[in-house]
């Protein structure tokens, strides 16, 4: 077996010739490391920063050059998500920051118009046990039924799988069956929301520490004033209020196409102009 020699006393050397003595009795020792680290680095030096090109986007979302930025691109660009012109109107960012966690009640027609602006941006959707939400009303919307993704949860949690679609999935969309969710189940659920940048939506039930929650409700019709036609419209009143979000309340008609249209459309309906017509009761 091979020995080594002991290393003689240092104290008496500086810290440089410590070192390089001790670099030398290392190269002496049989099958031991070499020294990997240099004496001399390189030094690097950092590039230089590109000049802006035309048509270039700077990280506040804004072109150089006139047209505006679509909805897929301002999303990815300022980490948000686009949303329906009710809630545009409504909103401080126009939009809906990744990472936020949003309780959606009352009309239905808020929530799909809600997935159809996300998806038709090329942002993937999960919905998780929503078997009344009509994919017919996302097509309507202007939705991308290809970025659509239904999940159903059988008799588990749906929450268990809200958790890993969020892993990769842009808006997830879910239920919680009307229960309130605990604090810790919740505190994890939001921390993984955020982690992965993504948009939570709950359907119903209460979970604590939601940063945003969006209710509407049908105010009217259109299209039957006398008593009898086809619905032409509905119009709705939506509230929203959360974290850094002031209470606000807008009025909304949604509009279906005439001949020669294509698309639903939504416009404005000042309080003080509108006829108010109760919601239909559907006979059971």
């Amino acid at each position: 077996m091979a020995t080594v020699d002991a290393i003689p006393d240092l104290t008496g050397l500086d810290k440089a010739t410590q070192l390089d003595v001790l670099r030398r009795r290392m190269a002496t020792v049989p099958g031991g490391r070499r020294d990997h680290a240099p004496t001399d680095l390189p030094t690097i030096t950092a590039p230089e920063p590109a000049a802006p090109t035309a048509g270039s986007t700077d990280f506040a979302g804004e072109a150089d050059g006139s047209e505006p930025l679509n909805a897929a691109v301002r999303g990815k660009t300022l980490r948000t998500m686009p949303v329906p012109p009710p809630l545009a109107a409504l909103l401080p960012r126009r939009a809906l920051a990744r990472g936020t966690a949003v309780t959606v009640t009352g009309a239905g027609s808020m929530l799909i118009a809600l997935v159809a602006e996300a998806s038709a941006a090329g942002h993937h959707v999960a919905l998780i046990g929503q078997p009344r939400l009509s994919l017919l009303a996302v097509h309507e919307h202007g939705g991308d039924l290809a970025k659509v993704h239904l999940v159903d949860p059988g008799a588990g949690d749906p929450l268990d799988a809200a958790s890993i679609c969020l892993d990769g999935l842009d808006l997830v969309v879910t239920t919680v069956h009307g229960r309130d969710v605990p604090p810790t189940r919740a505190r994890a659920l939001l921390a993984r929301n955020r982690r992965h940048a993504s948009i939570l939506v709950l359907t119903d039930g209460h979970m604590p520490g939601t940063d945003l929650t969006i209710a509407s409700t049908v105010t009217g019709y259109g299209g039957i004033e006398q008593g009898r036609g086809r619905i032409k419209s509905i119009t709705l009143d939506t509230t929203v209020h959360g974290r850094g979000t002031p209470h606000r309340t807008g009025r909304y008609t949604l509009t279906t196409p005439s001949f020669g249209e294509t698309g639903l459309r939504w416009t404005p309906a000042p309080a003080a102009d509108l006829t108010v017509h109760r919601p239909v009761a559907v006979a059971q």
